[in-house]
């Protein structure tokens, strides 16, 4: 088991720092467009980087054994890195889910995903906090948290424990669901062909198999519970962890990628480039009282779905005559000409 956790970390890190990566050089270098999205991003992969070497590490102590099998030294190193994981987990998870959030939020700057947005971002900023205090302050002294020689600590039972990790998970999931289910309606209402708009919601689909690895997390948080054997039950729920940190990093990131292949490709155009690096930011389309007359034809859906698609800028979708239309073109004359 310990070697399996060590190719899990390595073969889910690498692979998220280099989307993440590639997605920061592409909004940074290339498109000009850098945002609280990509600083959002940045702070995420840190921290779920963070993560991975404490997981990577501890299997040096023991993790992915039978505890029998772990010599006192390497037990107390363990129950350090055990603790420190255990309260990072709501901070890595908040991260993640933050950098998810603000970057829906900026690709589709509607009012209602501005409000749900903002409710969600407070909700993980008050349950984080207080959900790490009650994990970090589980024994008096707190020392006697990952400190076993202390033997009058006064702790949480073993059954407490659980209960608190099954909550903080059942809450983290629900908020995964609410996360990824605020764009599709939007999506869905694109004014696109329906193989397009099925594309484009599959670009958030990475991220519901996040929300599936920390559903089956659930099943493993029994070695909270296991006080005989727990440096091995321990294991699982780490990589499913793992999973869900890293996949929903890759969900937020993914779709930038098309964008770069495009640029390098010997047969690709670098007009969209310029086209989606020279528009204004932070324009919210919905306010504007010019929508209800149409507008023109002449952007194209293929247009449109780039952006969706790659460079993560605004798009909103038109209830009535004409096609869709970006922000890039200016406002003219008291009417958006597209």
């Amino acid at each position: 088991m310990t070697t399996t956790v060590r190719i899990i970390v390595l073969v889910l890190a690498i692979p998220t720092t280099l989307v993440c990566g590639l997605r920061l050089y592409l909004r940074k270098t290339v498109l000009n467009s850098w945002g609280l999205d990509d600083w959002m991003v940045m702070v995420a992969l840190i921290m779920a980087n963070g993560f991975s070497a404490l997981a990577y590490t501890i299997t040096y102590y023991g993790l992915g054994k039978k505890t029998k099998d772990v010599s006192d030294a390497d037990l107390l190193v363990w129950w350090k890195i055990y603790y420190a994981a255990l309260c990072s987990y709501l901070l890595v998870a908040a991260s993640v889910k933050t950098s998810l959030t603000v970057f829906i939020m900026r690709l589709f700057p509607t009012r209602s995903i501005s409000i749900a947005g903002r409710c969600i971002l407070g909700f993980l900023a008050a349950f984080t906090l207080a959900g790490t205090l009650a994990l970090a302050f589980q024994c008096r002294p707190v020392r006697a948290g990952f400190d076993k020689t202390i033997l009058d600590a006064k702790c949480y039972s073993v059954d407490t424990s659980f209960a608190i990790l099954m909550a903080q998970g059942v809450i983290m999931f629900v908020m995964d669901l609410t996360i990824l289910t605020l764009p599709i309606r939007r999506v869905w209402q694109l004014q696109m062909p329906l193989g397009r708009r099925v594309l484009v919601l599959g670009l958030f689909c990475l991220g519901f198999t996040a929300c599936i690895a920390a559903l089956v997390r659930f099943s493993t948080l029994t070695y909270a519970r296991d006080e005989t054997d727990y440096t091995y039950t321990a294991a699982n729920s780490l990589i499913w962890m793992e999973l869900e940190f890293n996949l929903g990093l890759m969900s937020g990131s993914l779709s930038s990628l098309r964008k770069l292949i495009k640029l390098r490709s010997p047969f690709g155009s670098r007009q969209t480039s310029s086209f989606t690096g020279s528009r204004p930011n932070n324009v919210e389309l919905g306010r504007y009282k010019g929508w209800g007359r149409g507008i023109s034809k002449k952007t194209e859906i293929n247009r449109v779905f780039e952006i969706v698609d790659s460079s993560q800028e605004h798009i909103a979708p038109i209830y009535g005559q004409g096609e869709l239309c970006t922000t890039t073109n200016a406002f003219s004359n008291g009417k958006l000409s597209c």
